[in-house]
């Protein structure tokens, strides 16, 4: 039976390699894009997956699982460092400390518990023979390999029960790399470098989706003082991510001087609103700006 999987596997790759190249064969070769997700695979921590593709091409797989564990006699947990530091909880009953640690770092420890369950492949070993499975796969290869019954048989060198759960873990990665491919403003990031020219002080700035309703945080709760003072602390930068589907979503950016007047883009008009895109934004002095807008969209000259 897995020898049937793994030719069904094998022919199935195949065919999807041979459709792929011949849809880019005559096409410039794409950028190279890097992804990277937290998310749930496995036990009882979180997984840090990161992926570069190449178009639905996948080049570099990594995948890393943090949890919290605990020292034994022979070998010693270490912890993900904060400062000189580590984050560690303390067990109310038995008093027993464990600290938050990567399982590669700490493969031998984490490994030796694998043992009592039967596995002979240690933790870090398994991780390298799914990252190596995966390269020069393509996301939609992968996607349709995962629900085939007994896949966990096809992939050479890794014995976790979970392999398709690790294996959607880089699909995702690759998935948030490959979506800054799309539309014409980068992707799904925006990038807004933020100049105060209104000669004060702007004390808020938020960004609202106009389609949702979501609003940010004020970016000013610390004011962004105006270019050229003796406190000129510009620009300021902010990024927001929006999933896949939100990239065409646009959204209202709004600011509020220290003396009350309002900076607003789009205005009342029905304009069409910011776009997840990388841009400089400048709020002016809205009493010194005819127009529609306080908003200029080239950085000034320091």
């Amino acid at each position: 039976m897995k020898k049937f999987v793994a030719i069904l596997l094998a022919a199935l790759l195949a065919l999807s390699a041979v459709s792929a190249f011949a849809e880019t064969a005559a096409e410039e070769p794409l950028p190279i894009k890097l992804g990277q997700v937290v998310t749930y695979l496995h036990g009882h921590g979180f997984a840090v997956v990161t992926a570069v593709v190449q178009g639905e091409t996948i080049q570099l797989a990594k995948i890393d699982e943090f949890q919290f564990m605990g020292d034994r006699e022979d070998v010693a947990a270490v912890g993900v460092p904060v400062g000189e530091e580590t984050i560690s909880q303390t067990n109310a009953e038995t008093g027993a400390v464990s600290v938050l640690g990567s399982k590669r770092v700490n493969s031998d420890l984490y490994s030796l518990n694998m043992q009592r369950a039967g596995s002979k492949v240690q933790i870090a070993a398994n991780y390298d023979a799914i990252e190596a499975f995966v390269v020069g796969k393509t996301i939609e290869q992968l996607e349709k390999a995962v629900e085939i019954e007994g896949f966990a048989d096809t992939v050479t060198g890794a014995t976790l029960k979970d392999t398709p759960n690790y294996v959607k873990g880089i699909i995702a990665a690759a998935k948030a790399a490959h979506a800054q491919y799309a539309g014409t403003h980068g992707g799904n990031t925006g990038t807004y470098t933020l100049w105060n020219t209104t000669g004060e002080d702007i004390v808020g700035i938020y960004l609202t989706d106009l389609d949702s309703g979501w609003q940010s945080v004020n970016y000013a709760s610390a004011p962004l003082h105006t270019l050229g003072s003796e406190n000129d602390n510009n620009p300021y930068i902010i990024t927001r991510t929006v999933s896949e589907e939100e990239i065409d979503n646009h959204m209202r950016i709004w600011a509020e001087t220290e003396s009350g007047k309002i900076i607003e883009f789009p205005g009342e008009s029905t304009h069409t609103g910011l776009s997840i895109e990388t841009t400089n934004i400048e709020f002016m002095n809205p009493d010194a700006v005819t127009g529609a807008t306080q908003i200029g969209w080239f950085a000034p000259q320091k």
